[in-house]
């Protein structure tokens, strides 16, 4: 059945397989849809019209979503090497460009770590002072944080200085990384987890009474315990 269109449909479609950019496609396709007669012999035609306004729309939303500012999401702890050689960095981390800083995850004694790199702390004020623990080439007199100077940019040693301790859970090979003095109850808290009046947890570690002892919320972690939360 003939769909029974103007002419200015059809210059229309014409217009529409010419055109490159995709607002200007979309405008087309409204109004093809628009003057399009509505009867059961262009249902097929509209049905047509309509897949490709929607097709159009996700692509042109792929692509937006492409060009989006990039954030640097803070994960704890986060390390910052400062003033080192971008070379000497390279070659022992794997890191990735952030604007004017490198960043990455890397694994430390069992634990996910996110670096960044900078050559100086300008280069990302903002990163740099969310930035709990800083190791620099030299002293750069950085004041109300926890600095260590070293020729050598050994991470695992700057984590035990500032004082931060690997838990593991359950079957996990990876560790968490906790602050030293933490709870069971902490732990908790950094997992998401939801206990009641009786949870417990049950430890294994060097500093327990017996493997898989039981013990309250309010236990204080030690380096290298393994817990096995039980709500």
């Amino acid at each position: 059945m003939p769909i029974n269109a103007p002419s200015r449909y059809y210059e229309l479609s014409e217009a529409y397989s010419k055109e490159k950019d995709p607002k200007k496609k979309e405008e087309i396709l409204i109004e093809m849809m628009h003057i399009l007669p509505k009867h059961k012999g262009s249902e097929r035609e509209f049905g047509y019209l309509r897949r490709r306004l929607s097709l159009l729309r996700k692509e042109s939303g792929k692509k937006s979503k492409k060009h989006k500012v990039q954030t640097l999401k803070k994960k704890w702890p986060r390390v910052c090497l400062l003033g080192y050689r971008e070379d000497e960095i390279s070659s022992r981390f794997k890191l990735a460009k952030f604007e004017s800083v490198s960043y990455g995850v890397i694994i430390v004694d069992d634990m996910h770590i996110q670096v960044v790199y900078m050559k100086k702390k300008e280069d990302n004020l903002e990163i740099f002072e969310q930035s709990d623990i800083v190791i620099s080439d030299r002293d750069y007199g950085i004041k109300g944080k926890f600095c260590v100077v070293s020729k050598d940019p050994s991470i695992m040693q700057a984590l035990k200085e500032f004082g931060i301790i690997r838990v593991y859970t359950e079957e996990s090979k990876d560790a968490i990384p906790m602050m030293k003095g933490s709870t069971v109850r902490d732990l908790v808290k950094e997992l998401g987890l939801k206990t009641g009046k009786n949870s417990y947890a049950e430890v294994y570690g060097n500093n327990v009474k017996f493997q898989g002892q039981s013990v309250s919320l309010n236990y204080v972690l030690n380096d290298g315990d393994k817990v096995f939360i039980r709500t």
